[in-house]
């Protein structure tokens, strides 16, 4: 039931609306580059970041629920990709090695978060010094759906002034997604 979830969820990330090609051109991530992929659910993103960042390179595939990652595990196996690391989110929160991501991306998650300016001060060690973070999350829309109505949706704004109240300057943002902000941050 939980894999139908996973399944799920990577469709609908794949949906030609959320512009997987366009977000993966402007993160860029180069031939062994290690990346986080924060909340990563079905690993639709985790394995589109391991086959760019090739054998050299590493993904980890980070969230609290336990059967998406054996859904990836199971994915990578079969797919013969040896690059990504699962790691459980527990308690006391998330643990990679220190300074060992150039990016940290996270999508759809940051509403998720009960604590983001604490969360995100407590994963900068996680960054190297030239390391980045990706937000990418819903924004409110006019119409009656789902997100408006569970509140999966974070102001923009909002999320800016977490992230520099957090030690982060915001280098860019983009405009193609349309129910999506998306905002990149590094390291002051």
């Amino acid at each position: 039931m939980l894999f139908n979830r996973a399944e799920m969820l990577n469709r609908r990330a794949s949906q030609p609306k959320f512009r997987v090609n366009e977000i993966m051109k402007v993160l860029a991530m180069p031939r062994g580059a290690r990346v986080a992929d924060i909340g990563c659910g079905g690993g639709f993103f985790t394995m589109k970041f391991a086959e760019r960042v090739g054998l050299d390179g590493k993904v980890y595939a980070v969230d609290k629920n336990k059967k998406f990652l054996t859904y990836i595990e199971k994915q990578a196996q079969e797919k013969q990709i040896t690059n990504i690391k699962s790691v459980l989110i527990k308690e006391k929160g998330i643990e990679l090695p220190e300074q060992s991501c150039d990016l940290i991306f996270l999508r759809n998650v940051f509403h998720h978060i009960e604590d983001p300016t604490n969360y995100f001060k407590s994963m900068k060690i996680y960054l190297k010094p030239k390391g980045k973070v990706a937000i990418i999350d819903y924004k409110k829309c006019a119409a009656f759906n789902f997100i408006t109505l569970m509140g999966h949706y974070v102001k923009e704004e909002l999320i800016q002034k977490t992230m520099k109240d957090a030690g982060y300057l915001h280098i860019a943002r983009y405009e193609f997604l349309p129910e999506q902000s998306f905002n990149i941050f590094e390291l002051t």
